[in-house]
């Protein structure tokens, strides 16, 4: 499949190039979940994806920018997915379901099986940066039930931190071959998460 992929009849030669990357980045996001970061080489996503690994400088300066720009689209993945309609808890209802999307996306879940300390410091930072960010998401969404009533009296800090506890569990365990499809497990999901925060 990654070899199709990496042809390139009938595009542009930028179309290709960004074709080419993306292919590289969900490929090594694969194998480094599947594998880990530190026990994959580069010369394992090369031969993964039938090229050579001279090839893969032309795209990425090195192992750790490749982790970076995964982990940035992982991020930018969950905060699009940010509802700004309805209130709080139609809009935390539709970020479970988009969450779960993510999460089980090869970003999301590289981005959660990895985790920023192969990074390095600078980067680091920059991905922590915009996770805080989509922590303040949730907090604000459920401040907002709060306060409009359809969402019961919690504390949002904490309530946002069992949150993505529970859900950042799932790339752990599941497994798109299984019995669930992705759009079963966020219903799940929602079920799990909106009952504990149904107003009594």
């Amino acid at each position: 499949m990654a070899r199709r992929a990496w042809s390139g009849v009938g595009q542009g030669r930028q179309e290709l190039f960004e074709r080419k990357r993306q292919v590289v980045l969900r490929t090594a996001a694969r194998i480094f979940s599947e594998r880990g970061f530190y026990q994959t080489t580069l010369a394992d996503v090369a031969d993964e994806l039938h090229v050579s690994k001279p090839a893969l400088y032309h795209y990425f300066k090195s192992k750790d920018e490749i982790l970076l720009e995964i982990q940035r689209a992982a991020i930018a993945q969950m905060t699009d997915a940010a509802p700004d309609s309805g209130n709080g808890r139609e809009r935390l209802t539709a970020f479970v379901r988009r969450y779960v999307a993510m999460i089980t996306d090869e970003f999301g879940t590289c981005l959660i099986m990895t985790g920023v300390l192969p990074l390095e410091p600078k980067n680091r930072q920059s991905v922590r940066a915009g996770s805080k960010n989509v922590e303040k998401i949730v907090r604000d969404i459920l401040r907002q039930g709060v306060q409009d009533g359809s969402i019961a009296p919690c504390d949002p800090k904490i309530a946002a931190m069992l949150f993505f506890g529970a859900l950042n569990w799932i790339p752990y365990w599941y497994r798109a071959s299984g019995e669930l499809g992705t759009e079963q497990l966020a219903e799940r999901a929602v079920d799990f998460v909106m009952t504990g925060l149904r107003p009594r």
